[in-house]
């Protein structure tokens, strides 16, 4: 502490805990720093208590799959950027000992009060000495006397914190995770912006940052679906139309439901302005699909309750794929997902698929119908674009490990 190098260390243990899986180290450190930036998930952990746990983690990740693989550098990328924080992402092969030591001081020597930011390592045990292979891990404090790094390991069952040498711990940043055939590295984590002050173009991980919450969607970790919807299209550019993206969607309408394996909904919102958000970002889609009705089939816009009851059939039936319906929270069973339909979907996966200015254009168009512009102002217009750049963010980095 005298040297000054623990400005981070009491944030990080306070929300310090074991990763409930064995290959959860990365969605456990992830929890750890949403927690410590007091990062507001905008859903219920339980009872009335908002707090990130694990499940919450929906966005580019399969979480069943990650229970038995773990996850990648690039996907701890996206899914911290999917929780709306400021990501600067370094692999190490392209980065020096004496860049990551300047980064180790910004996140745990220079920062006063409460921190803004903490840093990220993914690392290879073994050149560390320790059983296992590749590990994330927060790094809680430095010493600069000794020129050694405390890391806060999530595996708890195995190692304690520990401090290792800097100029090993970055050793152990270079070797290859043979998933990706890329090595791993080490990431900034904020929630204001001001990592940008430690950005460096030439060596950052696509670390254009921030991103917002979604209160539509989650994105499910289909990077071989995404990919096949990236390459269609390329192929089409620049003439990408709803149509062609509804087709895509649905198999040229033999699967109205096919949409749910690139996304599914949020949980319904606990605070009254979420909830008035939703109202209104539905809204405004339906006042944007209005005048794209000749390419929207009518039966997209059902939900899937809306579907069956609309076919005189009001009891419970099985969700489609994707879980389109209503379903009980993993947590809470009174929590459930937002009744979406997947014309709705479509259109934002829709505007996804355009550039930015493309969707600015069309999200701000004028001609909306009077009724439809009720609660619409342009925070709920800002909310649509940053859903639609939520999708394309997945669709974007699909093939990023590859």
């Amino acid at each position: 502490m005298s040297t000054g190098g623990t400005s981070a260390f009491f944030s990080l243990i306070e929300q310090l805990q074991t990763q409930p899986e064995p290959a959860y180290c990365g969605l456990t450190t992830l929890v750890i720093i949403l927690n410590a930036l007091a990062v507001d998930p905008r859903r219920s952990w339980k009872g009335p208590w908002r707090w990130y746990e694990e499940s919450m983690l929906n966005c580019c990740v399969d979480l069943d799959l990650a229970k038995e693989t773990g996850i990648t550098f690039s996907t701890f990328v996206c899914l911290a950027k999917c929780q709306g924080l400021d990501v600067h992402a370094v692999h190490g092969s392209d980065s020096t000992v004496e860049e990551f030591r300047q980064v180790v001081k910004q996140t745990c020597t220079h920062q006063k009060l409460l921190p803004s930011s903490f840093l990220v390592i993914s690392y290879t045990r073994k050149v560390l000495g320790q059983t296992g292979t590749g590990h994330f891990s927060p790094i809680g404090a430095y010493d600069e006397a000794s020129d050694n790094v405390l890391i806060l390991d999530t595996a708890r069952f195995k190692y304690g914190p520990h401090w290792v040498p800097l100029e090993l711990v970055f050793e152990a940043l270079i070797p290859e995770d043979p998933d990706t055939g890329k090595s791993r590295g080490y990431v900034v984590l904020s929630y204001d912006g001001k990592q940008d002050e430690i950005s460096n173009p030439d060596t950052c991980h696509r670390c254009n940052s921030h991103l917002p919450l979604s209160v539509l969607f989650g994105s499910k970790q289909n990077d071989s679906l995404r990919k096949e919807f990236k390459d269609f299209l390329e192929s089409l550019l620049p003439n990408v139309t709803l149509s062609s993206v509804i087709s895509f969607w649905t198999k040229d309408r033999t699967n109205d439901n096919y949409v749910w394996e690139l996304v599914q909904p949020q949980l319904q919102p606990v605070d009254s302005a979420d909830v008035n958000m939703v109202t209104s970002l539905r809204r405004l889609l339906k006042g944007l699909i209005a005048r794209k009705q000749s390419d929207m089939p009518s039966a997209l816009l059902f939900t899937w309750q809306g579907r069956n009851v609309n076919n005189g059939n009001k009891s419970d039936v099985s969700c489609p794929p994707g879980g389109s319906c209503c379903t009980p929270s993993p947590n809470n069973g009174s929590v459930r997902t937002l009744e979406i339909s997947p014309g709705e979907a479509l259109y934002i996966v829709y505007l996804a698929s355009l550039s930015k200015e493309q969707r600015r254009g069309i999200v701000y168009e004028d001609g909306i119908d009077v009724e439809m512009r009720i609660g619409v102002d342009d925070m709920v217009r800002e909310q649509l674009l940053a859903e639609a750049a939520l999708v394309s963010y997945a669709i974007e980095t699909c093939d990023w490990d590859v």
